[in-house]
């Protein structure tokens, strides 16, 4: 027994011993890089960017790998002082590196921007903030319906409304009260986009409302909404004469295939009013009765730039549109090259090209509707910068419309895709190279690959150059492409980066997505480091880094963003 317990006390000594001396060995391993840790943290908090990372790229070099946690503590202080700055361009882009890092620690920086005070970040924050779905999100969309701006109560309320919340509905009538009665068009849509009983019960009375346009509006987002239970609604409103009416009817019965509408359609295709026969010959043809193509022809001959444009949609018709492509008129040669576009057919490059590509006319494009809504067309606006000069959301339009027709083009045969592409890049079209990019990226061919390593050698044109390194970088292409866009990133890290396109209001972008876009050079930066973040280049993040440390200050707040990223 003695020796028994002599033994398992000299065990239990030893053990103690051992673990002590385990401790002892490894405790100078761990304090060094807590101590580090600790040290790159408070050079953050005392506003010491560049030296926190520095000490962080050379905490790297030791350790071997990056350190995810350490990276987001540092993005979220960093990003905590942008927030609290006065000047409104370093919380732009505080607000832009919350809201692209995806981390829900920074949602309180979104919605500080809710309070600003300035229209632009508000509504920025507001779109952010529209990304997340969850309660705290669904509280701050509620909070900016008390925004000084009627526009961000406006965003707030369609994004509300999209998510169908229990609120929407009080929420919705509630602004309609409040607004002049001419923004009333704007409710319609609202309504259809909650789709629960009570708020069909509201459109079904916006139906009936006393104006005309409200009428028409709702007509429309019933049609938009697909909601077929209320048909009868719009087979009585159908029936009626007043004309704008009638063509909203006639796109509305022909959208949801209401078949027992087509007595009243026939009726309306001998309406003395263009806009209401084109409408419902529209409708018909949705309807399954292709002999109406002719009558539509016809129309388009006189020349009619809506006929013209519902062309579009009817096979059969380019023999028509390639003639009307040649009319000496801007106006039928652009309505009739889009309409081809649609069929991708190459007798729309030439037309085509000639709205793309800039020259002494300075064209740019804008959509008009029909009285009705119904029918929409392209108008023509010679000398833009000059007629367009204070229309930002107008300008901005044009160049979707164009970007657009671009990435349309691609149906075209290769051969004449890719020489539309060639023109854009020997005319050093800035506006459009990144749009261009994106089609050639997606459609990864052997001729698109050897255009961008020829454009990628072309001298005298640096943006076209570095775009197609970084199209080359993403196709994963063997050669410099890599090393020659971190290249180019470490030379532009001290440009402005603040320079971004006009955000165009949720009730005029029909299609468009919402996108914060920085502009030329800035753009290509962002994209370029997106890039690097998709690939998971670990060069490419180290650039990032360096980039944060030693470029524009205000850049930072921004960059980081993306690093929080890129380590999710």
């Amino acid at each position: 027994m003695t020796l028994s317990y002599r033994s398992l006390l000299l065990a239990l000594i030893l053990c103690s011993y051992l673990t002590l001396g385990i401790c002892s060995q490894t405790a100078p391993s761990l304090q060094p890089q807590t101590n580090t840790t600790n040290h790159i943290l408070f050079l953050m908090h005392t506003g010491n960017t560049a030296q926190a990372f520095q000490a962080y790229q050379d905490f790297i070099k030791v350790s071997g790998r990056h350190d995810f946690e350490l990276i987001e503590s540092m993005g979220l202080i960093l990003l905590d002082q942008g927030q609290r700055a006065r000047d409104p361009e370093t919380q732009l882009l505080t607000l832009f590196g919350a809201g692209i890092s995806n981390n829900e620690k920074n949602l309180y920086i979104l919605e500080s921007g809710l309070t600003s005070g300035i229209a632009e970040l508000e509504l920025i924050a507001l779109n952010f903030l529209g990304r997340y779905h969850n309660s705290r999100t669904d509280h701050s969309l509620h909070r900016a319906m008390s925004s000084n701006f009627l526009l961000i109560r406006l965003e707030a309320l369609f994004q509300i409304a999209k998510r169908r919340d229990p609120k929407a509905i009080g929420l919705s009538e509630a602004l309609m009260a409040k607004v002049n009665t001419q923004l009333w068009p704007l409710f319609p849509q609202i309504f259809a986009a909650i789709g629960t009983p009570e708020a069909k019960k509201i459109l079904r009375q916006l139906l009936s409302n006393s104006s005309e346009g409200v009428r028409i509006a709702a007509v429309e987002s019933v049609a938009d909404g697909a909601h077929d239970d209320l048909l009868p609604v719009v087979r009585r409103l159908a029936s009626h004469h007043e004309v704008r009416q009638q063509e909203a009817c006639a796109a509305a019965l022909g959208a949801l295939k209401d078949e027992t509408s087509v007595p009243r359609l026939e009726q309306l295709t001998k309406s003395p009013n263009s806009y209401v026969k084109l409408s419902a010959f529209n409708a018909l043809y949705k309807l399954g009765r292709d002999e109406v193509k002719t009558q539509v022809e016809t129309i388009a001959k006189e020349p009619n730039l809506y006929a013209i444009a519902l062309l579009g949609s009817m096979p059969g018709t380019e023999s028509t549109l390639s003639q009307l492509a040649k009319n000496e008129d801007i106006q039928v040669r652009a309505n009739a090259a889009n309409a081809l576009l649609e069929h991708a057919n190459n007798h729309s490059l030439l037309p085509i090209a000639e709205l793309l590509l800039t020259d002494g006319r300075d064209l740019a494009i804008q959509t008009i509707t029909s009285p009705g809504g119904a029918l929409t067309a392209w108008k023509i606006i010679p000398s833009a910068t000059q007629n367009l000069a204070d229309d930002h959301v107008a300008q901005e339009m044009s160049l979707h419309l164009r970007e657009m027709a671009l990435t349309k083009s691609v149906e075209l045969p290769e051969k004449d895709f890719l020489a539309l592409a060639h023109a854009i890049f020997e005319r050093q079209q800035n506006d459009l190279v990144p749009a261009l990019i994106e089609v050639l990226v997606n459609h990864p061919t052997p001729g698109v690959i050897e255009l961008l390593k020829k454009q990628q050698q072309k001298a005298g044109a640096p943006l076209v150059r570095n775009y197609c390194n970084l199209a080359l970088y993403r196709l994963k292409q063997p050669g410099p492409f890599a090393d020659n866009l971190r290249d180019w990133v470490t030379q532009q890290r001290n440009i402005d980066l603040i320079r971004f396109r006009p955000v165009v209001p949720w009730d005029m972008r029909e299609k468009l997505s919402f996108q914060l876009t920085p502009q030329e050079t800035s753009r290509l930066l962002v994209e370029a480091f997106e890039a690097f973040v998709a690939m998971q280049d670990d060069k490419g993040i180290d650039t990032l880094i360096a980039t944060i440390q030693n470029g524009n200050s205000k850049n930072k707040y921004a960059l980081i963003g993306l690093l929080m990223r890129a380590i999710q």
